[in-house]
């Protein structure tokens, strides 16, 4: 690859950004801008902001807020974006002011573009030489310049050989390349050069760190200070040292404490640990030298945090915070892949998908303590896919303990989120049917909540993101009452994550004004991720931003609707709703996977135990009834699994609506598990046929279908016949003389 361009130009800007915060998700440029707008418009919002003065730097936001919106390309940011410029940016950023994200969303969308897997091998190495060994300080210049903004990561292993020279002038530019030109972007792989084996590359390494002070290396320099290589140590705990001000919360943990405080941050998606998202996103190993994995986009956090965890455990295998967050990150890192298969399949995806076969059982092997106290992480966090996803595996592990009123499960069937209750509830009849549950809070709820999930069948899931909790809290609320699925986001780098961790969502309200980043830059993110870019999305501003012609023309063409909701006490007017209910998709995104979850809750409800008298089982009937004549596919088997749960409770006061859908249907299966459904309660209660229910069987055991016959005359056996029904029935089944010829 070519590098181009002005490297003098090049590296005033990279030594400016090195001081930058990193912005939390990096734009791509594959939009198609409207050159002449996104162009002038970035200009004119640049020129307003090096005036300085707030007025201009007022105007200079919206200005540039509209420029974002026109979606401007990466060439159009970086050909407008000169020295000036960059200062100008990062004051703005530095400031906290209101402008601050539009500040960062600019300086990403001007960052260089690798495109995935595609850099030249041979001039990077050329890039290093130069960069390292050339006798004109020009040339090592330039080439350290190329290598920062195109290579970043990648030239660190070619100039980790270079630290273990004895050359000391190649040894000291190499040092200068990876410390002042790379900087952050080498944290990772000079993480894992600190176990190279070789003590001049981890000396080297730890002073690397040490000086780019970046807090993702804190973990592995603390186990590093504990070597037993003396030098190697000294110069782990002097860069340790050199941090300990920086990162003040973290003094005193050992080294398995850091990396989980690292893997916790890398699973929150926090903004700290986030960079080189327009890089091909790799794993870092040892191994003879540094070696590189590819890893899908969807999952690179999660794979990061997996292996934070991992370094925990080695570190401290006891750890048992480190235990349930793998938990957690195991879970996510499966429901991403499943998501991620429904919308792209190329070769990553499918050989990490491959990879995730077995998730369920590693996450059981981690046994019952460890689940409940990664369900209890997961609920504290708002972490519903996570919670969801251990809440199924949780019966598998389940030996019969009783639940009290702190426990996670009972915690999970009044969480939040009406996601987790239903899988919550699920759970709880799955563990009844393996081991009789004894103790239970509150068992009369937990029926109430049973009803709920079995017969709300295709709820809407929506994301809410806004930083603002009273905001947000109101805008939960409004879904809650209109029975849609709500999940929370406290901001719009956390509403990114969960939105792309979460199969099946419907719809995402974005509010305008958030403190961790511009709604424009999460709208692009969100565009560009192959697995959330159909989802629509409502923008959510104040009353007063939807009277304001400017703020509806800057989000107008970005979303399916605009809304608004009170700044003040007040919840939304009938126009949030109204919004909100006119921008779903004709199709509910995730309606088959909702059927599936209402036909295995009731799957779990026909294997319980129910028998089980602390629970009101026959409080259900009603609803499991109505089920029978709801719109629903046969596929997934909604109303299958509603008769055979029927069949479980073996309730009498399900009869009648159990033999009207056997008289009515014309689907021999439902007719067969519906007949199966009425014997098991005729058995349970022995209860007398009325005429009306006795004639219906009596037809069905005419059917010209065997199995339906035959289930037909086995309700019609377990039930309290007259005699007089007996030999209606017996007369039925008489042979004719053309069936003995």
């Amino acid at each position: 690859m070519a590098t181009g361009g002005n490297p003098l130009a090049r590296v005033f800007c990279i030594l400016l950004l090195g001081a930058a915060p990193v912005a939390l998700v990096t734009l791509n440029n594959t939009a198609q801008a409207q050159d002449g707008d996104a162009s002038s418009l970035l200009r004119r919002g640049l020129e307003l902001l090096r005036a300085g003065d707030k007025a201009s730097t007022d105007e200079a936001v919206k200005v540039l807020r509209q420029a974002l919106a026109a979606e401007p390309s990466n060439k159009q940011a970086m050909d407008a974006l000169g020295a000036a410029e960059w200062r100008a940016l990062l004051n703005l950023t530095a400031s906290g002011q209101e402008g601050a994200n539009v500040a960062k969303a600019i300086m990403d969308l001007a960052a260089p573009i690798l495109p995935e897997q595609a850099f030249d091998e041979a001039e990077l190495k050329k890039l290093v030489q130069t960069a390292v060994t050339d006798e004109d300080y020009g040339a090592r210049f330039d080439a350290a310049v190329s290598l920062s903004r195109v290579y970043g990561e990648y030239a660190v292993p070619h100039l980790v050989n270079y630290l273990g020279s004895s050359n000391t002038e190649h040894k000291i530019n190499a040092h200068i390349t990876l410390m002042k030109r790379i900087g952050r972007d080498a944290v990772l792989p000079l993480n894992e050069a600190l176990s190279s084996g070789d003590s001049n590359i981890a000396m080297m390494a730890a002073v690397e760190l040490g000086v780019i002070g970046d807090e993702r290396s804190l973990a592995a320099l603390a186990e590093a200070s504990k070597s037993d290589n003396s030098n190697v140590a000294n110069k782990a705990g002097a860069a340790m040292s050199a941090l300990a001000s920086r990162y003040a919360d973290s003094s005193g943990m050992s080294a398995s404490d850091l990396y989980l405080r690292l893997a916790q941050l890398y699973y929150a998606g926090d903004y700290r640990v986030l960079s080189n998202a327009d890089r091909p996103l790799v794993l870092w190993t040892w191994a003879d030298g540094l070696q590189h994995k590819a890893v899908p986009r969807h999952l690179y956090l999660l794979k990061l945090a997996e292996e934070a965890c991992y370094d925990s455990l080695r570190t401290d295998p006891a750890n048992a915070g480190a235990k349930a967050l793998l938990a957690r990150v195991f879970a996510s890192e499966k429901m991403a892949s499943d998501a991620a298969m429904a919308s792209n399949d190329d070769d990553l995806t499918k050989r990490y998908a491959a990879g995730m076969d077995s998730v369920g059982g590693a996450v059981a092997a981690m046994g019952w303590s460890t689940l409940a106290t990664a369900l209890g992480d997961a609920l504290d966090d708002n972490d519903h896919a996570a919670a969801t996803y251990i809440l199924d595996i949780m019966p598998h592990v389940y030996g019969g303990a009783d639940f009290t009123t702190d426990h996670a499960v009972v915690r999970a069937t009044v969480d939040d989120s009406i996601g987790v209750r239903y899988a919550a509830a699920e759970a709880v009849m799955r563990m009844n049917g393996m081991s009789r549950i004894s103790a239970f809070p509150d068992p009369d709820g937990f029926m109430n909540l049973v009803a709920a999930a079995a017969g709300e069948v295709i709820p809407r899931h929506v994301l809410v993101v806004d930083t603002d909790d009273a905001r947000r809290n109101k805008m939960m609320t409004e879904l809650a009452n209109k029975t849609y699925i709500g999940y929370e986001a406290r901001g719009g780098a956390d509403g990114i994550v969960r939105a792309s961790r979460m199969p099946g969502l419907d719809l995402i309200l974005l509010s305008t004004t958030m403190r961790d980043m511009d709604p424009l830059a999460v709208i692009r993110a969100l565009g560009e991720n192959s697995r959330t870019k159909n989802i629509p999305i409502v923008m959510v501003g104040t009353d007063e931003d939807a009277a304001n012609d400017s703020w509806r023309n800057l989000y107008k063409d970005k979303a399916k609707a605009l809304t608004s909701v009170p700044s003040g006490p007040g919840l939304p007017a009938e126009g949030f709703m109204a919004a909100v209910a006119g921008s779903f998709a004709a199709d509910s995104a995730g309606e088959t996977a909702r059927y599936k979850r209402s036909a295995t809750l009731l799957d779990s409800l026909a294997g319980t135990d129910t028998g089980n008298a602390l629970f009101n089982w026959s409080s259900i009937s009603e609803t499991l009834g109505g089920l029978l004549t709801a719109d629903v596919p046969n596929d997934p088997p909604v109303r299958l699994n509603a008769l055979r749960a029927m069949g479980n409770l073996r309730q009498e006061g399900g009869l009648g609506a159990l033999v009207t859908f056997f008289a009515g249907t014309d689907d021999d299966d439902l007719k067969t598990a519906a007949a199966n459904a009425i014997a098991s309660v005729m058995r349970a209660t022995r209860s007398a046929m009325d005429e009306g229910q006795f004639k219906a069987l009596l037809a069905g055991s005419q059917s010209s279908n065997s199995k339906v016959r035959t289930a037909a005359f086995a309700a019609l056996g377990a039930a309290g016949l007259t005699d007089e029904q007996v030999v209606a029935v017996a007369g039925s089944a008489r042979p004719s003389a053309a069936d003995s010829e």
